[in-house]
């Protein structure tokens, strides 16, 4: 690996959306950036959420909804040894 590859994998950001309530109670989707992993953090790409009644009482609020979400792990932070990308 290249001095300059190195460089570059510790600045990448991650770019994701998800689904969020709102004052009106309407679901809105949402964009939101996160900073370069660090010590033993995983992004997880996620590509199916449960959404269930207690979701129903967030709807009101600016926050992200849905959980148990699964999906594919697509980075790892540096101290990470127990999962793989």
């Amino acid at each position: 690996m290249k001095f300059i590859e190195v460089i570059r994998l510790f600045e990448m950001t991650f770019d994701f959306k998800g689904f969020r309530g709102s004052p009106t109670g309407e679901i809105h989707e949402g964009h939101t950036q996160r900073p370069t992993l660090t010590r033993d953090e995983i992004f997880v790409e996620v590509s199916h959420s449960g959404v269930c009644g207690t979701d129903e009482h967030y709807k009101w609020i600016d926050m992200g909804l849905g959980h148990e979400g699964v999906g594919i792990v697509k980075s790892i932070g540096p101290d990470v040894k127990s999962f793989k990308v």
